[in-house]
């Protein structure tokens, strides 16, 4: 009986054993998909920048070329 209560116990210290190391795991998993989440949204801010720029200065162009056009008539 000595016998199973210290196999018990011995399991009961891997299975909590293990459960932290899966904490742990879970916990750096969570940490790098935030700092992943965060990266990935500071590139669509710069992304979405840099396409109203560019979007801005194609609309300038074609103002610009409509004005030529109309002097030109």
């Amino acid at each position: 009986m000595k016998s199973e209560l210290e196999d018990s116990l011995d399991t009961t210290a891997a299975a909590q054993e293990l459960r932290g190391k899966r904490e742990q795991e879970v916990t750096e998993l969570r940490r790098a998909m935030d700092e992943e989440s965060h990266g990935h949204e500071t590139l669509m801010h710069e992304l979405r920048h840099k396409y109203t720029q560019q979007l801005d200065h194609s609309n300038e162009q074609l103002e610009q070329t409509k004005k030529v056009r109309c002097n030109r008539i």
